[in-house]
C-alpha cells in the first residue's frame, strides 16, 4: 500500500511559513546546514520558492566557508544593510549549524536523509529550527525534533 506524501513544493512552502510565523521576514537571515550528502542547495532553492508563493522575496547564497567571521561579513551584513522591509535570505553550506556560526541564523534547517541516520549530528538537530528528511526528495517531510 503506497502512503500519501505531500509534493516538495507542499512542504517547503509550509517550512517557510513557520519560519515567517516565528522570526518574521524583515531582512530575515536562514541558514540551512544537513548530512553529508545531502543537496543543501536544491533545499535552499525550495525554501525560496516555498517563501515566494507567501508573497515574501527571498534568495539563496551558498556559504563561502563555515567561518562566523567570513560569513558575517561577507554575506550577513551585506545583505542586512542593502534595503529595509521584508526579505529572506537563505545561506545554505556544510558547517553553518556548528558552534560558534549558529548564532547568525534568525531561523535554521537541518537536512538529513534515512541513509546515515545512526551518525547524525545530534548537536547541531538539536540547534536546528527545524528538521528536514530527505529520503525521498520529491517528497521531503519536516521531522519533529522533540524529546516527546
Amino acid at each position: 500500500m503506497t502512503r500519501w506524501a505531500p509534493e516538495e513544493t507542499d512542504t517547503m512552502a509550509a517550512i517557510a511559513a513557520e519560519a515567517i510565523a516565528q522570526v518574521g521576514t524583515n531582512r530575515t537571515v536562514i541558514g540551512v546546514d544537513g548530512q553529508s550528502g545531502t543537496d543543501l542547495e536544491r533545499v535552499a532553492a525550495a525554501l525560496v520558492a516555498g517563501f515566494e508563493q507567501h508573497g515574501v522575496q527571498a534568495m539563496a547564497a551558498a556559504a563561502p566557508s563555515a567561518s562566523a567571521d567570513e560569513l558575517r561579513s561577507g554575506v550577513v551584513a551585506p545583505f542586512r544593510s542593502t534595503g529595509e522591509g521584508p526579505g529572506v535570505l537563505v545561506v545554505h553550506g556544510h558547517g553553518l549549524l556548528d558552534q560558534g556560526v549558529r548564532g547568525l541564523w534568525r531561523w535554521s534547517l537541518w537536512v538529513e536523509r534515512e541513509e546515515g541516520r545512526l551518525e547524525r549530528r545530534a548537536d547541531v538537530k538539536i540547534a536546528a529550527s527545524a528538521v528536514l528528511d530527505v529520503t525521498d526528495p520529491e517528497h521531503p517531510r519536516r521531522e519533529w525534533n522533540d524529546a516527546c
